[in-house]
C-alpha cells in the first residue's frame, strides 16, 4: 500500500476541511508535534476528528481505508525535510494545521496524487 497514491480530491478535501478549522479559529489547537507523531503512526485523520470534535468528517475515508492510508502516506512523505526548518520552508511557525496545509500543498505540488477513477 505504501506506493499507492490518493486522489487529488482526497487530498483536497481534506485541505477544505483543514482550511476551515482554521478559519473557526482552531489554527493554533494543535502542534508541529502532534502532526509529525500522528503522521509517522498513521493515525493522522482519526487524530484531527478526535482533537477537534466537529470540525472534521473523515468518514468517507475511515480508518484502514486505501484513501486514508494513501493520504497519510503522501503528506507523511510531503513532510520530509520541513522538520526543524518548518518557518524557513513554509513561513509557518507554530501552528500544527497551517504547517498540515503547506505538506498538502507540497504533495499537490510534488503530484503525488492520482485522478478518481469515475468509470
Amino acid at each position: 500500500m505504501p506506493g499507492e497514491k490518493p486522489w487529488l480530491s482526497s487530498l483536497t478535501f481534506v485541505g477544505f476541511l483543514v482550511n476551515s478549522a482554521i478559519a473557526k479559529g482552531h489554527g493554533d489547537a494543535i502542534s508541529f508535534d502532534e502532526i509529525y507523531g500522528n503522521l509517522e503512526s498513521g493515525t493522522l485523520l482519526q487524530f484531527l476528528e478526535q482533537k477537534i470534535p466537529g470540525e472534521f468528517d473523515f468518514s468517507l475515508m475511515p480508518p484502514g481505508s486505501e484513501q486514508c492510508i494513501a493520504v497519510n502516506h503522501v503528506l507523511h512523505d510531503a513532510s520530509a525535510g520541513f522538520q526543524g526548518r518548518e518557518r524557513r520552508k513554509s513561513g509557518v511557525e507554530t501552528s500544527g494545521l497551517h504547517l498540515l496545509v503547506a505538506f498538502i500543498l507540497e504533495a499537490i505540488q510534488r503530484r503525488d496524487w492520482v485522478l478518481e477513477n469515475r468509470a
